[in-house]
């Protein structure tokens, strides 16, 4: 049995356009966004040159999605000049209550109690549009992401080191050494959130490195080890937080 076939779209040229000035925004060429949605480069570039021109003959919406999502837009971006079959009609708008019996006439005269009035829907206050070039925008989100990443750091860096000093107290190291640890300790730190999206095995190799080195100056493998595991325990609990 034939697959149904879809009714044609109407508005693919403008939509095609918008498409294309909102990625020249963004400063993506079309084989680089071509790569951010998934695409092959060499070959899915065509794909796009053929959407921007409005030759899609039915684009989808994940591709559409998938296409603002890449240049750092919105839906609002492009609502003016979304596409449509032309064949919906506006469907007739229903009443707000039902109309009683005595509004028709058909009872006897009497008083009549008062309609109940329609109960006012408020308004969703209107999203101001960020005016600001789509570039700008970008580097704008980007400064404020590396901005939250900073202090989430040394967040996790002022926890490691709370649990270290805890454990050079109750291990009774001189406190000569504590800087020498405390060093240790913030070198783990770096070494974990550098290597955040590594497999696990890659980051225990990182943080072997960091071992010798430290053992050389004369401090205990034990406690090193400890710190380590510290380390890892605050990272891990702020990862699984976001």
């Amino acid at each position: 049995m034939g697959r149904k076939a879809r009714p044609a779209l109407h508005g693919l040229g403008a939509l095609g356009a918008r498409l294309k000035r909102v990625r020249q925004e963004s400063g993506l060429s079309q084989m680089k966004l071509a790569k951010f949605m998934g695409f092959d480069p060499a070959h899915g570039y065509k794909y796009i040159l053929r959407l921007e021109k409005g030759q899609v003959p039915n684009p989808t919406l994940r591709t559409i999605a998938a296409y603002i999502e890449a240049c750092g837009a919105r839906w609002h971006d492009i609502a003016d000049v979304l596409p449509s079959t032309g064949k919906l009609s506006t469907p007739a708008a229903r009443p707000l209550y039902t109309i009683p019996a005595w509004a028709t006439g058909s009872m006897a005269s009497g008083p009549r109690p008062a309609a109940p009035a329609a109960a006012a829907v408020p308004e969703p206050p209107a999203r101001r549009r960020d005016s600001r070039p789509m570039r700008e925008q970008l580097r704008s989100q980007r400064i404020e992401q590396r901005e939250l990443h900073t202090r989430r750091f040394w967040s996790g860096v002022k926890r490691a080191e709370e649990a270290t000093a805890a454990l050079l107290h109750s291990s009774r190291v001189p406190s000569g050494l504590h800087r020498a640890y405390l060093s240790f300790g913030r070198s783990c730190c770096s070494a974990i959130d550098a290597l955040a999206t590594a497999r696990p095995e890659v980051i225990q190799r990182q943080l072997a490195k960091l071992v010798q080195p430290a053992v050389a100056q004369g401090l205990d493998r034990k406690i090193l080890a400890e710190i380590q595991s510290a380390c890892s325990r605050v990272f891990r609990s702020q990862s699984n937080a976001e």
